[in-house]
């Protein structure tokens, strides 16, 4: 008798979010299976027909759950199931969601290191039936970050007429809100999608990007991003993790075993920069062309003496003036920018640590050891663990 077990994956396959989740899904069913899975290509339609789970003989489920009308279709097969969004912990106490409001954080810390004064934040407006309490996080955090450190954020309203959220309509209300923006300034779209949209009707309104307006998205979604002139800056996120995770806990609830409490919540990994964030808003020019000249080069080993040969002025100017504009020193910076580079490289590669130091600019992995661990509380082959997609 075949003891395989099946399982229903309700993860549309279109973007590439969804391709994310399936990745993280398959390599647990790699490891850990073999599992049978029952999984239809394209996009999911919260309006489509119940999905046949006598018909199937599904053992469990893993879905993204946007509806109360999909969560009912969902509850109806009585098997276990793992919400990929966890939205509704009343109805499915197993789940496991992306950090939200750590994506929220993230973006304001990135468009705060732009030097930017001016934030903005365009988003979705929620359908009726919607639980995309995901862009309601990453709102709020966005806006509460900007707020404690005393910056003024200006919202994108939604269409209140719902023959103006036709994006021919749309678009002339989204170019006219941009344009009365105060210039310049950074802002974070709900997702890559959103952030298309703005960098379209920038367009129209004849605003720069990124010079007047930046734009940050999210999903990082490459061929999207790239699809965008300029090309979108964009948080990438652990989806990889999010879908390994969410087979190994449908596994322990398939067999019976102990399963945790609370909801994995897995952070984001972090942003990749590109051409709609590349500009520096800040006033003293030098300061600007020093960051610009450390951005270039931080994956190589230089020192502050090198950015004094980039920029001819004095170190004790340097210093000040840096400090003044950034509210840290180039130093700082330079540790910062490398930092961020070798946690991107230790979840997104394979490589070893002493590769992975010597792409960050750091001359020895000893020393890329201490500076991360003296910084992250833990090793790189631990942060490594942690995020990895298992």
């Amino acid at each position: 008798m075949d003891t395989t077990p099946k399982v229903a994956l309700l993860i549309e396959t279109s973007s590439s979010y969804g391709r994310g989740l399936l990745r993280g899904i398959a390599k647990y069913a790699r490891l850990h299976g073999p599992w049978s899975f029952y999984v239809e290509p394209g996009a999911l339609d919260n309006g489509q027909a119940a999905a046949p789970f006598n018909e199937w003989g599904v053992d469990g489920i893993i879905a993204r759950i946007h509806t109360r009308k999909h969560a009912d279709q969902i509850l109806k097969a009585k098997v276990p199931t793992v919400d990929l969004d966890y939205v509704l912990p009343d109805l499915f106490p197993w789940g496991i969601a992306n950090n939200d409001e750590g994506v929220g954080e993230l973006a304001a810390d990135h468009l705060i290191n732009c030097g930017f004064k001016y934030f903005a934040y365009c988003g979705w407006g929620l359908a009726d039936d919607s639980t995309a309490f995901w862009e309601n996080a990453r709102q709020r955090k966005f806006r509460q970050t900007l707020e404690q450190a005393g910056l003024e954020v200006f919202e994108y309203q939604w269409p209140k007429k719902k023959a103006d959220r036709e994006w021919a309509r749309e678009q002339k209300l989204l170019a006219a809100w941009l344009k009365d923006l105060p210039k310049p300034v950074g802002l974070l779209a709900a997702n890559d999608q959103r952030g298309r949209h703005v960098i379209e009707a920038a367009r129209i309104a004849g605003v720069k990007v990124p010079d007047e307006v930046a734009v940050l998205g999210v999903d990082n979604d490459e061929v999207m991003c790239e699809i965008c002139t300029p090309s979108l800056s964009s948080v990438s996120l652990n989806t990889r993790r999010i879908g390994y995770k969410a087979a190994e806990l449908l596994g322990k609830l398939i067999h019976g075993d102990k399963v945790p409490e609370k909801p994995a919540i897995i952070e984001p990994l972090g942003v990749v920069a590109r051409e709609s964030t590349d500009t520096l808003a800040l006033d003293d020019r030098q300061i600007a062309d020093a960051v610009r000249f450390i951005r270039n080069n931080c994956h190589r080993p230089i020192q502050v003496s090198d950015v004094l040969d980039a920029v001819p002025v004095s170190r004790k100017t340097l210093e000040v003036r840096f400090q003044k504009a950034l509210g840290r020193t180039p130093h700082a910076e330079i540790q910062r920018l490398r930092l961020d580079r070798v946690k991107q490289l230790l979840v997104q590669t394979d490589w070893p640590l002493k590769r992975v130091a010597n792409s960050s600019g750091f001359t020895y992995a000893e020393h890329m050891h201490a500076v991360f661990r003296n910084h992250m509380g833990m090793t790189p082959n631990e942060y490594r663990a942690m995020h990895s997609g298992g």
